[in-house]
This record gives structure tokens, sequence and C-alpha cells, in this order.
């Protein structure tokens, strides 16, 4: 039994992180998406609350952990 984690850079901030491809906040850009980090996501809902705006949804709780490489290919 094997696990694996993508790696790629924030579409923000363009920092490398580690996430499960299928579970991770992203943003369609050309048609392709493009992952978003936590600390990101963190920081824009903090823009978004000082503002009074609607928060981003939590990211899924397995969003930035390793995903059962057996689910890595599934569509």
């Amino acid at each position: 039994m094997a696990y694996a984690t993508v790696f790629s850079p924030c579409l923000n901030c363009n920092r490398v992180f580690g996430y499960n491809p299928h579970k991770v906040p992203s943003i369609l850009v050309n048609g392709v998406k493009e992952p978003v980090c936590l600390d990101c996501i963190e920081a824009e809902n903090a823009r978004r609350e000082a503002n009074d705006l609607e928060l981003l949804p939590e990211p899924h709780p397995e969003a930035y952990q390793p995903i059962h490489e057996s689910e890595l290919w599934r569509q």
C-alpha cells in the first residue's frame, strides 16, 4: 500500500506545497484547475472577514494530506 502527495506552486503565492489533487481548493485558469495553498485560503478569508464579505468555504479536511495511490488517477 502506497500513498502519494502532489506538489506544485500555489496559484496565488507561488510557494510549492503538497496536496490531495481531488480535494484541494482550486481556481479554473484557462481550463486548468490551479491549486491554492491553505495559507492563501486563510489569508483571503481574514481579508474577507475584515471587509464583511462572504468567506470562502473551509477546505476539505484531507485537502492537504497524502492520497492513497489507488485514488490518484480516478476522475
